[in-house]
């Protein structure tokens, strides 16, 4: 089983975000059940954005199972409050998350 994948989704807006780049990263753990962005990277990662005139707008990785966050995905989500987009490699299919008092469903178009 591949290991899981992460990336920045770099974009613009607000209310409806348009994501105009996606910026891999590695995957410290280097599993294929969790995945951890080093701190330089998202450092790394915010910097590059505000030079492109961008904002970290979301966040992706994959998931072996379904496409919902995991108890530590939910952790990460509320000190990393932009969307998180899961794509389940089970599944075959995304979904998109926000945390605002509580995890929710967001669409994607």
């Amino acid at each position: 089983m591949p290991n899981e994948s992460c990336a920045f989704l770099l974009g613009s807006g607000q209310d409806k975000i348009v994501i105009a780049e996606i910026l891999p990263v590695k995957n410290a753990h280097a599993t294929y059940a969790s995945f951890e962005i080093p701190p330089d990277d998202l450092l790394k990662a915010y910097d590059y954005a505000e030079r492109a005139g961008l904002q970290v707008a979301g966040i992706f990785h994959s998931h072996p199972s379904s496409p919902s966050p995991s108890r530590t995905d939910v952790c990460f989500m509320e000190i990393n409050p932009v969307v998180w987009v899961i794509y389940s490699t089970t599944e075959g299919r995304f979904a998109a998350w926000v945390f605002e008092e509580s995890v929710r469903e967001v669409d994607m178009v």
